[in-house]
């Protein structure tokens, strides 16, 4: 499976439903397991996520700080700062799961995008790192739309 852009998101999207400008929505990255995601899905669920399969990190995952859109002529996309657990010992995190954590339309929690680690990675009491891609390289930011 490669990442996966929620078809509940781009409804929301078009609907206002996430300001992605600094200072907006607030946003945050779970990780898991196995994939959070079918076709019905709409918000986080903490189901085959990390929890006890880690230390150092909580059920919800991480705050992401440090939003940054990027636009072209043709490419919208945002970033996000790089996210880290330190002291960290995590195993078999396989997908990370980007979603708002902001109530809008008396709906918490909403999906944004499926993270396909391509493989389960591991880290044993060091610092986890997430690095997201620049926007200005639309083909590998992690949100873009063309």
């Amino acid at each position: 499976m490669a990442n996966v852009i929620p078809y509940s998101f781009r409804g929301a999207l078009f609907s206002g439903n996430h300001d992605f400008a600094s200072g907006g929505n607030a946003f945050k990255l779970a990780l898991y397991t196995t994939s959070p995601y079918n076709t019905s899905s709409t918000v986080y669920n903490a189901t085959g996520e990390l929890g006890t399969s880690g230390t150092n990190y909580s059920t919800g995952g991480k705050a992401l700080g440090t939003q940054a859109l990027a636009s072209g002529t043709a490419v919208a996309s945002v970033d996000f700062a790089d996210v880290e657990w330190t002291s960290a010992t995590i195993t078999s995190a396989t997908h990370g799961a980007i979603y708002n954590s902001t109530t809008v339309d008396s709906l918490a929690n909403r999906l944004c995008v499926v993270l396909d680690f391509g493989g389960a990675k591991t880290c044993t009491n060091g610092t986890f790192k997430i690095t997201f891609p620049s926007p200005t390289s639309p083909g590998d930011a992690i949100l873009s739309m063309a």
